[in-house]
């Protein structure tokens, strides 16, 4: 299996994905998807960001390629 290559993030995006992943007024599923293009941002295989987050590894995969 191969690992995915880092997620390259857009300019002001780690910003705004940080500030989701700390509010309180946002909804949980959004700031999980924060959390996750974040994590993918750091290299981490998608089955240990599946891990971090709670979700499945398919879950991963897909928000990664959303954000694409």
């Amino acid at each position: 299996m191969s690992v995915a290559a880092p997620l390259v993030l857009r300019e002001g995006d780690r910003s705004r994905l940080e500030g989701l992943t700390r509010s309180s007024a946002i909804r949980a599923g959004l700031a999980q998807r924060a959390r996750i293009v974040l994590l993918a941002s750091q290299g981490l295989p998608n089955a240990e960001i599946a891990r971090r987050t709670g979700t499945s590894r398919p879950t991963v995969i897909n928000w990664r390629n959303r954000y694409e």
